[in-house]
């Protein structure tokens, strides 16, 4: 009965989903919150002192942020587990190493953040934020690229690459106002949204969810530990906006190109002829 409902809803389903996983972020956020101080006198001394190392590593292994995508993470994979879905939705080795290729872009992206150096204040921090990225980089494209493209490809490719991209953007907007600045919610938003096209296409032109991970870590983790001028900066961010959404575009620009990868999906009930090669209908 449930596989019916999402089958006849996919997008009142992928609605949910996102619903679902913002209020877990506002739980996350709720449960880790602390208690304003109204009088600077009222704070020990030594919670004055700048946090160290260990302290900063620390902090950012039991971020909300962390509890958040961990918990996103296993909604998702337990949902695919639950309803035999993991091998359609990309939770295998890629069956199209020739499309391997494909992540050339990303992963330039990424090294071109790099270039003007980077700032890793210590060892056990750089760890701490890459376990940070690993983390929150799995839980979106599990989610997004994994579950909620599953459930939506069915009634067509493209519209479930907007969708998710639309969604992730969404999802990403709202936890980054519960736990940062403005600024930096509009700039995550902006690459979630942008990014997920290149992502959808990735994980279906090599169908795996894993060479989307691979690149959507590598980009996240430059833009973590990188310090790029202003001019490298607005290049970056121009690459990974405006040119993610044409280069995930170019990827599924035909159904030729559509065709040349991802998993055989069952159609929607009731469309006829939609089980050709490749998947669903287009």
């Amino acid at each position: 009965m449930i596989k019916a409902f999402v089958e006849r809803h996919p997008l009142a389903v992928a609605l949910l989903l996102a619903a679902s996983s913002f209020g877990i972020a506002v739980l996350s956020v709720t449960a880790s919150r602390r208690p304003v101080v109204s009088d600077v006198g009222d704070v020990a001394p030594e919670d004055l002192e700048p946090p160290t190392e260990g302290e900063q590593t620390l902090a950012l292994f039991w971020s909300t942020e962390n509890f958040f995508w961990f918990a996103v993470a296993l909604l998702a994979v337990g949902l695919l587990a639950w309803a035999g879905w993991l091998r359609e939705a990309g939770f295998g080795w890629p069956r199209r190493w020739r499309n391997a290729r494909l992540l050339a872009l990303p992963l330039l992206v990424g090294v071109l953040a790099l270039s003007d150096g980077v700032r890793v204040p210590g060892v056990w921090i750089f760890l701490a934020t890459l376990a940070t990225v690993l983390v929150a980089v799995f839980g979106e494209e599990a989610l997004f690229r994994g579950l909620m493209l599953r459930v939506l490809a069915p009634s067509g490719l493209l519209r479930a690459v907007v969708a998710t991209s639309l969604l992730a953007g969404a999802l990403t907007l709202g936890v980054s106002v519960l736990t940062g600045p403005w600024p930096e919610a509009v700039q995550a938003t902006a690459l979630a949204t942008c990014g997920g096209f290149t992502y959808a296409a990735l994980r279906w032109r090599t169908a795996s969810l894993w060479p989307a991970v691979l690149a959507h870590a590598l980009i996240s983790l430059s833009v973590a530990i990188s310090t790029p001028g202003a001019t490298l900066y607005l290049i970056v961010l121009l690459l990974g906006t405006v040119g993610f959404v044409a280069y995930g575009l170019f990827l599924l620009r035909n159904p030729r190109a559509r065709e040349d990868g991802g998993p055989p999906l069952r159609p929607p009930r009731g469309a006829n002829g939609a089980g050709k090669r490749g998947g669903p209908p287009r």
